[in-house]
Parts: structure tokens; C-alpha cells; sequence
């Protein structure tokens, strides 16, 4: 024991010392390694790691060390290195066998909270309670007594957070409306429900629920006359009361109009209206008086003056080790003229103050993490939708691109327990916000927050004049806006024990089942087959489909491959039919004469069939390259185009038209046509290049489509697809689209480096590897633009060897709208893919149904990736070599160890 102590200090020296020094971080080393393919890893993919002796003695070797059990660097904010210590507060205690850890306890304040709560349901894993004076929540997890507030304990003390930010730390809802100008208003539930008791609690099944009434809620006192007549005044109200100085007071909450002979009641408080209704009623009039007075003089059919008045239902239950969330949108209200445009529940969920120490998970691309307490206050708080843009918002300007988000997750590790955050309904209505500590207020905090109404101007223009006139969504979403949390701890509560438990959650979910065993990985070509090109006659233009690769082309191109030991080939042919890339609608198939014709497609079919090559013929559902019928409609009532944008002046370039968005409610009709022809073709296998990367809606008035019922829509139609057309290559691999998806191409392999976050993870792959053939961006087009790195990607994410090429000359599409396929003649690129390929398949077809268990960074540049069946692959991105525990791995190389476990 006592040299163990000994070690744990000397190594928290090192640490202090080290963290003193300004050195590169992760994110910095893979920014320098992109401009290098050199420096090959001298033993192509051993199979077992080999210790090296005396490595720091080599020249340009960083000498690393990576112990179990210690402490790992995970990145770096400003100058300091961050070390996680799974938790600052977390004690060693000894035992017979060994030393066990103790997990980390909540604050003596927090566990007075709960004392100050009522239990409302419990089951075998958790415990849910409820303050019924604030409507604060908590969750205490049984499996090893922590407790999760729904609103951060130390709120009143916290000496950041102004008033009104300290009333958002106290409350469970934030919403947002729109005024008669389209403008922005917020309200919380604590200042505006919870402070002036306009709430309800009440109990359900495993749970409770709370009604919030936001707002200024007029209260109705229905003995309390709006308008009755001087005379009657006098003798039924007046006259009826003994004491002067009463009579005086309900006479002044009364205004005469000496004209008309008649008192109109004043404008009241709400206390002010319940103390007069309790005088008129001892006097003896009723609410029967009020109804006859306010009708004898045409005050009877007043209308109430509309208020920004919401009621934003909130339900809590419990289902084993979960806790959902859910804002049944049916049962929102609010008044037409106020819309209501976000809801945003339990922003503060779990809220992490300056005392911890640990991370926020958001998923952007391929997933990210934002280290609490990181000081970024300068930075942007993150936001971004789920899916990705609705493509029916029409965005005049487009200065950044983010990386999609494909997974609707999010997470927290605050020392040693962790939360994940799964918006199960509503996902595609949803944006994942995060901030950190110092802004607004003292605490780190992840949530979803939900759109309602869409709102976008339209622009009226009169000579040299113009306004702007808001226009909004008219068909709101019915189900549900429904969050699922799962908690973690001690060695799983990080982003890998995330990703797994959201993996069993999808396994469960949709049945998925793993990859069965192969003896090789899948390399995966996407060719490019025909494209419209203008050409012209006697002068008079025209365009017409030009080869890339034809149908006996891309057979000699898989012979060559199979030539040079690749066997296991999964195949993607884009621009196949309807005039090429950019096709025509797919509701009728004519397969391009330019390319083969139906014979030349029916021999290629034939030859990948009967040589075991996966046959994805890619067809684009929802874009439509030509022609407007049947597309969905802007908020201002025009079509939906979508325009490539300026890099420039980052403006909407009208004269570059890229597509029309199809309206979700003709989708189904558009499937249906293709399927009828398809079915005649001879293939069984698709490739659906839009169906699982976006989602859109439709706001034609006639015809509206919400974005979360296009969800549906598209869920659907892929579900048909895959049941009569065969296995689906999808394009993206959003989640939605996952329990049809049999290859995912381009997925996420980065995120969008936002300035707040500070590094990049592969949540995607660690939560869907093993399940599914993954394939990032090809090799040749990757903005990485070194294919080497590229593979050292697919290495750490377990993802496979993918390249796009083209038979013919590149030199075709100079000059057109297809310029970005000029480098792709695979002359320039065979030899290079049969080489990454024969270095990687031997290690990718150990691994390729294997879930990965363990990811971590050792070091700056260094990752290092562990499978279930104990295969470890450590991988230096870096432009100098590494050593890590002694084990010496080259620049841009990687080393593989581990046994399988049998």
C-alpha cells in the first residue's frame, strides 16, 4: 500500500509540473500532420504490440507513458493540460483483495434538498421526488445512491448569476414566443408559473405530473360587473355596503361616464379583483347580477383582450434504470396571436458547478466534448439542431457549415457519474444546447431544447420601400417532446460507457443484431456513372448524359480489384439512371444508353452477383434535380430551391441551382413509382443518398408537414425500400434511418470545431461499430486530403477502406457543375487503395463485429482504440515518432496488440 501511495504522488508531482507547460494539444498535433504521407509504420499491422528498449534515446521520439489505472491527458484548455482523475474527490479505500474505489457523494446541501422532497415512485433502480412548493425534481439512483437535482442546489449563493438568471437556474421550463412583429420573448416557469402559484402537480403512473401556467394569467371574478348602470350601481352595490370608508373604495375601483350614465369597472391587480368579488359578494350580488348588467349595456359578449398565456404540461416516470421527460405537444396552449416558438425543458438537469471536474458530451458530427469549467466565455454557447438544418427555412446567408448531428443524444461526466440524455420524440424538432461555467451563472450544463412554431418573414416590396410581415407554421406536431435519461458511474460513467448504453438502447429498440464474422472487411467504391453535360447542335444547346465509368467499365474495374487479392468489394454506383448524378425524378426508371442501357446494367448485375459483390445502385428520393412539381413550399409561400451559396460573400447565388426539396407527402407516391420499375431490373441492393441525411418540411398551407411527421414519412418509405428493394447502403446514417441500414457511408468522422468545444470524439462509430459497416468520407475526397490519415481514422473508428472514383478521363468534367469529380480517374488512385486495403483488412476483419469497449488519448496525437474480443490499436498521428509505455510507434503509424479472446 505504501508504495502504491508513493506512486500516486510522484506521478501528481509530474502532473503539477507538467501542467505548467505550454505544449500542443490533440486537436493542435492533427492539425499538423495533414500535409504527410511519409513515415510508414516499419511492421505493417503486427499482430501483437513489441516493447521497445531505450526508445527515448531515438532522435524526434516523444517518450509517453500510459499506465492502467492512472491518470490519462485528455486534451488541453488555454495553456493548461486537463487531467481527468475520474474524479478530485473520490477516496481509495483498501480491502482484503483489493483496493476499491469510493464513488463520489453529493454535498451535505444536496442531500438536505431531498430530505425537503416528497417520493412519488420508485422501482428496482430509482427513486423520483418532487417539491411540490417549486416543482424541483430529483432522482435518487439506488445502484449507488446518487442523486440528480433537477435544479442545481446552490442556486441562491451563486455570485455570478444575476436575478433573473438565478430564477432560470430555478426553474424546469424555458419558453420562447414570437410577438405580433415576430420577435422574441422569453419566460421561465419559476418567475412566471412556480412564484405566482400557477401550477398543478399531480400523480400517474410511476410518476407525476406538472402543469405550468406561464404568464400573466388573468384571473376571472365573475361577480365583478364590467360595465352596469349608474342607478343600479348605486342601489344593488352601494346601498349595500355599511361602512363608509368600504363604499368609498368600490366606488374608486369604479370609473363613471357622466354622459352615458354608466361605471365601467377599472383595470385591477389580481389581488385587487379577489378583494373586490369578496365585497360585492357580502353585499349580496352575484355573479347572475354581472351577467345581466354587463348584458343590458352591451358588455355582455366582450371578448378578453389576448395575453401571452401558455400551458406547458411536464411528465415524469420512471422505466427501469431511466428517467423520461415528456411535454405531451398536444396538450400545450397558447394564444394565436402569441405563438409559442420553443420549449425547452430542464435546461439545468444535472448541472455541473465550478466544484467538478469533467466533461459535456454534444453530438456534433462525430461527437465532441466541452470541459467544464473551461473559462470560454468569449466563445459561442453551443447550439445545433438535430439533422441538421430544415431545409425548408430559406437561408439568405451561409458564412459556416457545421458538421450534421446525427445522433439525438447528449451527455455529462461530472467526476465519477455521468448522465445521457437520449430525445426520443420530437428529435427532429430538436436542438442540443450547451454552455459552460461563467457566463450567465456558475454552472456547465447540457439539455434539448424543442421548436414549436416556425417562424420566417416575408419581404412586401412598394416602389423603394419594403417591410417585412412574419409569417408562421400553421400544423404544429401532435405526439410527444420526450427526453430519456440513463446515469452511470464509476469506470463507465465517460463517453464510452455513453455510447454503449445509447448502443444497447438502439439494440433493444430496433432489434439489431451484430455483423456476422467475415474473413475480410468490405472495401467499399463508389463510382461515378453518367452526368449532364451542355452540349450543343448548330449552335442550339442542349444537354446530354456523358460517361464517367460504364456498366463493362466498372465490371473491369472490379476484376482489377479482385486481381489484386480484393474480394470482399461492396459497390456504389451513382448516376446510373434518368440522365446521370443529378437525375430526374425517380418515379420511373430509364436506366442511361450512354452508360450500357438495361443490358449493360442487367450483365453487371449478373457478373457481382455471382462473384459475392454487394450491388448499391444510388438513387436520391427527396432532392429534385429537375423540375418543381410535387416540391415542398418556403414559410413565405414560394417553392422550396435550394441555391449553392457565394464563398465569397457567403450570400444565395441564384444563378447556381443546386435542387428542389420533394414535399414530404409526396414521397410515398415517388417510392412507389420507383420500387414498380426497379423490381424489373434485377438487383437486389440500393443505396439512398438523401433519405438519411435530411429532413424536411413542408409549409404549404394546403398540405402542411411538420418536420417531425416528415420523420415518419421518411421512416417509412425507407422501411418499404428495404423490404422490397433489398439491403440499403444509406448515405449519412442519421438515426432514424438506422433499423434499415445495412452499410452506412460518409458517416461522421469529425466534428465542426466550434470554438467552444475542446476535442473531437467518435461517439458515432464506439456506439454503432459492430452493428453496421461504417465508412467515413472516401479517401480521395476527404477534406484530410492524405489518404493515410484517412486510414489511421478507419483504424481508430474500426471503419472501412472507401474510394470514389472514375474510369474515364477526369478531364470531362472541367468547366461544369461536376468540377469537384475532376481528380477521381483511379489510374491515380488503385495502387495506393490495394495498398491501404492489404495493410488494414488483416486487422479491420478482427474487429469488424466487435463493439468498441475502450477509447482513449495517452497522449497528445496518440488514441488509442479497444474492441471486445481484446484487440488494441494504438495509433500516432502525429509527424514525429512515439513512445508510449516503451512500445515505439512511427509518425502517422499505429501499432496493434491485445488477444483474442476465445
Amino acid at each position: 500500500m505504501a508504495v502504491k501511495k508513493k506512486k500516486i504522488a510522484v506521478f501528481l508531482c509530474a502532473a503539477l509540473l507538467i501542467s505548467g507547460m505550454g505544449s500542443l494539444s490533440y486537436s493542435e498535433q492533427g492539425a499538423q500532420v495533414g500535409s504527410s504521407g511519409t513515415g510508414l509504420s516499419s511492421g505493417k499491422g503486427e499482430g501483437t504490440e513489441q516493447q521497445q528498449t531505450g526508445a527515448g534515446a531515438h532522435t524526434g521520439v516523444m517518450e509517453l507513458t500510459d499506465t492502467t489505472g492512472q491518470p490519462e491527458f485528455q486534451g488541453q484548455t488555454d495553456n493548461k493540460r486537463q487531467l481527468d482523475t475520474k474524479g478530485q474527490t473520490a477516496a481509495l479505500s483498501a480491502n482484503t483483495s483489493q483496493e476499491a474505489r469510493t464513488l463520489t457523494a453529493n454535498t451535505p446541501q444536496e442531500i438536505q434538498a431531498l430530505g425537503a422532497m416528497e417520493k412519488v415512485a420508485e422501482n428496482e433502480s430509482l427513486q423520483l421526488y418532487v417539491n411540490r412548493e417549486t416543482a424541483e425534481t430529483a432522482v435518487k439512483d439506488l445502484r449507488d445512491g446518487y442523486i440528480w437535482f433537477s435544479n442545481p442546489q446552490g442556486r441562491a449563493d451563486d455570485p455570478k448569476a444575476s436575478p433573473l438568471y438565478k430564477s432560470e437556474l430555478s426553474a424546469q421550463v424555458l419558453v420562447t414566443y414570437y410577438n405580433e412583429k415576430g420577435q422574441v420573448n422569453a419566460f421561465n416557469s419559476y418567475d412566471d408559473s412556480v412564484a405566482k402559484g400557477q401550477f398543478e402537480i399531480s400523480a400517474m403512473d410511476n410518476g407525476l405530473k406538472v402543469v405550468y401556467r406561464i404568464g400573466n394569467i388573468a384571473k376571472s371574478y365573475a361577480n365583478i360587473p364590467k360595465v352596469i348602470g349608474k342607478e343600479r350601481f348605486q342601489t344593488q352595490i352601494l346601498d349595500q355596503i355599511a361602512d363608509e370608508e368600504t363604499r368609498k373604495d368600490v366606488a374608486f375601483k369604479f370609473s363613471l361616464d357622466e354622459q352615458k350614465q354608466i361605471y365601467t369597472v377599472r383595470k385591477l391587480q389580481d389581488y385587487v379583483a379577489e378583494e373586490l368579488s369578496a365585497l360585492l359578494e357580502a353585499a349580496g350580488y352575484t355573479a347572475d347580477d354581472a351577467a345581466e348588467d354587463n348584458k343590458a349595456n352591451g358588455a355582455g359578449e366582450a371578448a378578453a383582450a389576448a395575453n401571452a398565456e401558455f400551458t406547458v404540461p411536464v411528465e415524469y416516470t420512471l422505466d427501469g434504470g431511466n428517467l423520461i421527460v415528456s411535454v405531451p405537444a398536444r396538450e400545450l396552449v397558447y394564444n394565436k396571436a402569441y405563438p409559442l416558438a420553443t420549449v425547452q425543458v430542464l435546461k439545468y438537469f444535472g448541472a455541473a458547478g465550478t466544484d467538478k471536474s469533467g466533461y459535456l458530451f454534444v453530438p456534433d458530427g462525430s461527437g465532441a466534448l466541452i470541459h467544464l469549467n473551461s473559462g470560454k466565455q468569449n466563445a459561442e454557447p453551443y447550439s445545433l439542431p438535430v439533422y441538421g438544418n430544415d431545409g425548408t427555412y430559406d437561408v439568405r446567408e451561409r458564412i459556416q457549415s457545421n458538421e450534421i448531428t446525427r445522433l439525438p443524444v447528449f451527455g455529462m461526466k461530472q467526476n465519477d457519474h455521468a448522465l445521457l440524455g437520449i430525445i426520443e420524440d420530437g428529435d427532429a424538432l430538436a436542438s442540443v444546447t450547451a454552455d459552460v461555467s461563467g457566463r450567465n451563472d456558475s454552472y456547465n450544463a447540457v439539455s434539448g431544447k424543442f421548436q414549436v412554431v416556425a417562424m420566417d418573414f416575408y419581404t412586401l416590396t412598394s416602389g423603394t420601400k419594403t417591410s417585412s410581415v412574419p409569417m408562421f407554421q400553421n400544423k404544429i406536431y401532435g405526439g410527444s417532446l420526450q427526453l430519456r435519461y440513463s446515469f452511470l458511474s464509476g469506470a463507465s460513467a465517460d463517453y464510452v460507457g455513453m455510447a454503449g448504453q445509447y448502443r444497447a438502447y438502439l439494440a433493444e429498440k430496433y432489434q439489431l443484431k451484430p455483423l456476422a464474422e467475415a474473413a475480410d472487411a468490405p472495401f467499399i467504391l463508389e463510382l461515378a456513372g453518367a452526368f449532364r453535360k451542355s452540349k450543343s447542335f448548330l449552335g442550339i444547346p442542349y444537354q446530354a448524359a456523358e460517361s464517367l465509368t460504364s456498366f463493362s467499365e466498372a465490371r473491369t474495374l472490379l476484376e482489377k480489384l479482385r486481381a489484386a487479392g480484393v474480394k470482399q468489394i461492396d459497390l456504389r454506383y451513382v448516376g446510373w439512371f434518368n440522365g446521370g448524378i443529378n437525375h430526374s425524378s425517380p418515379s420511373r426508371i430509364s436506366i442511361a444508353g450512354a452508360l450500357g442501357g438495361r443490358g449493360g446494367f442487367r450483365d453487371l448485375a449478373n457478373y457481382v452477383k455471382q462473384n459475392g459483390i454487394g450491388f448499391y445502385p444510388d438513387v436520391a428520393f427527396m432532392e429534385k434535380y429537375k423540375g418543381a412539381s410535387g416540391s415542398a413550399t418556403f414559410l413565405d409561400r414560394s417553392k422550396a430551391a435550394i441555391y449553392q451559396y457565394d464563398p465569397v460573400m457567403y450570400v444565395k447565388n441564384t444563378a447556381r441551382f443546386s435542387h428542389y426539396i420533394l414535399s414530404p407527402a409526396a414521397l410515398p407516391k415517388q417510392v412507389d413509382g420507383f420500387l414498380r420499375d426497379f423490381a424489373d431490373i434485377g438487383n437486389r441492393g440500393l443505396s439512398l443518398r438523401d433519405m438519411g441525411n435530411e429532413v424536411n418540411s413542408d409549409f404549404d398551407p394546403g398540405r402542411s408537414v411538420n418536420r417531425q411527421d416528415a420523420l415518419a414519412v421518411i421512416a417509412g418509405q425507407t422501411d418499404k425500400l428495404k423490404k422490397q428493394a433489398g439491403p440499403l447502403m444509406i448515405s449519412g446514417g442519421s438515426a432514424y434511418s438506422l433499423p434499415y441500414a445495412d452499410i452506412i457511408v460518409n458517416a461522421p468522422v469529425r466534428s465542426s470545431r466550434m470554438n467552444i468545444t475542446d476535442e473531437d470524439i467518435p461517439f458515432y462509430q464506439i456506439a454503432l461499430h459492430g452493428y453496421f459497416d461504417l465508412a467515413g468520407s472516401p479517401y480521395n475526397m476527404d477534406e484530410l486530403q492524405n489518404p493515410r490519415l484517412s486510414m489511421l481514422k478507419a483504424l481508430e473508428t474500426g471503419s472501412n477502406v472507401f474510394y470514389q472514383w472514375t474510369y474515364s478521363d477526369s478531364a470531362k468534367v472541367k468547366d461544369t457543375d461536376f468540377n469537384s469529380l475532376y481528380a477521381l480517374s483511379y489510374e491515380s488512385w488503385f495502387e495506393e487503395a490495394v495498398g491501404l486495403y492489404d495493410e488494414v483488412n488483416p486487422v479491420l476483419a478482427k474487429v469488424r463485429n466487435q463493439p468498441i469497449v475502450k477509447h482513449s488519448k495517452p497522449a497528445p496525437g496518440v488514441v488509442r482504440t479497444t474492441f471486445g474480443n481484446g484487440i488494441t490499436i494504438t495509433i500516432n498521428y502525429n509527424n514525429t515518432a512515439a513512445a508510449v509505455n516503451g512500445l515505439q510507434i512511427g509518425a502517422l503509424s499505429y501499432r496493434v496488440g491485445g488477444e483474442q479472446n476465445v
